[in-house]
């Protein structure tokens, strides 16, 4: 006999279990009013969820697991902030039956957010990041006199991330900081901090660890009389 969607007990046919059923979530979220959506996840092994902000400051998300269907018994929850060109691409292994997802801000003004939530019957062991390309690279990046250059990593995610500084001079004057941003884009704590060398195109790298905030890359000239270049590039190697 062939096996036809509603044949098995859980309502899973094969199509179902190898496809998942999807949810678009575009909201509009604000200081006070967030948006929680409650899911069953009893019959998959994870889910992926997709998270952009289209406009505003910043939000957070927040998966709470539960033991129970009247979801009152917390088993674990994670949580990333994102912000102004940063994405959140992450599969989730399923703790319990029962999760909550919350997006959820506490920045004045409206956070317009889409969200894909996905079930897949795709078995992992802990949180895991779709971002081969989470890099950020710019070559000939001229910083001005007592001025400084911004770079963002594309992806939120958690994991070791290793960064390079290439002056193209040997002024020793360009200071490069990696660190998270909070909701708001404020600085929320330096990840790694160095200075380029003096040596003509002898760089400097660092290695660091990634919390589940926006990364960005500060470089700053000291020298107040002229510009100065480099090469940099940093990349988010999550686990």
């Amino acid at each position: 006999m062939t096996a036809t969607l509603g044949d098995a007990p859980d309502w899973q046919g094969y199509s179902q279990w190898r496809a998942g059923q999807g949810t678009v979530i575009d909201e509009t979220i604000s200081l006070g009013n967030p948006y929680k959506s409650k899911v069953v996840v009893t019959n998959w092994a994870s889910f992926n969820l997709y998270a952009v902000l289209n406009s505003g400051t910043g939000f957070t998300i927040v998966v709470t697991w539960f033991n129970d269907a009247a979801y009152s018994e917390v088993v674990d929850t994670q949580s990333w902030v994102l912000a102004v060109s940063s994405v959140l691409n992450v599969t989730m292994p399923c703790l319990t039956p029962y999760a909550q997802i919350e997006f959820t801000t506490g920045e004045s003004g409206n956070q317009v957010i889409t969200a894909y939530f996905t079930p897949q019957n795709l078995a992992v062991t802990k949180a895991t990041y779709l971002t081969e390309n989470n890099t950020v690279s710019e070559g000939n990046l001229v910083v001005p006199a007592g001025g400084s250059k911004t770079l963002k990593l594309p992806y939120v995610t958690v994991g070791p991330a290793r960064l390079t500084l290439v002056p193209q001079d040997t002024s020793g004057s360009l200071r490069v900081v990696a660190y998270y941003s909070t909701e708001s884009g404020a600085t929320g704590g330096y990840l790694w901090a160095g200075y380029a060398p003096t040596t003509y195109e002898d760089g400097i790298t660092g290695e660091f660890f990634t919390p589940p905030y926006p990364v960005a890359v500060y470089i700053g000239n000291t020298d107040a009389t002229a510009t100065h270049e480099c090469w940099c590039y940093c990349q988010g190697l999550s686990q």
